[in-house]
């Protein structure tokens, strides 16, 4: 299953990476392009999009005090890991991943 699942989010991100990206460039998520709807529900993603990188860097920082020097440390790297650019890079390793495996 974990083989299946791990299919199935790459090709949702691949999609969005390389179909959403250039339609949002050509056409900017605003209400003259796509309507009021399509850009509270794109904002709205965004926002919940952000969530889990705010709460897991606040978890990670309130355990500082418990954990000490590893603590410090495991919140830089929570925030990067977990930052839109730790999800793009973790999407390009599982990508690499994928077609290794096709081989």
């Amino acid at each position: 299953w974990t083989f299946l699942i791990r299919w199935v989010m790459t090709v949702l991100t691949v999609g969005a990476v390389y179909v959403g990206l250039p339609v949002t460039t050509l056409r900017p998520l605003d209400e003259a392009n796509w309507g009021r709807l399509i850009t509270l529900l794109g904002r709205a993603c965004f926002l919940m999009g952000l969530g889990p990188w705010v709460f897991a860097t606040l978890e990670a920082m309130l355990l500082v005090p418990r954990r000490g020097l590893q603590g410090i440390v495991q919140v830089f790297f929570v925030a990067v890991v977990s930052s839109p650019f730790g999800f793009a890079t973790f999407f390009l390793y599982n990508f690499c991943l994928q077609v290794t495996s096709c081989f």
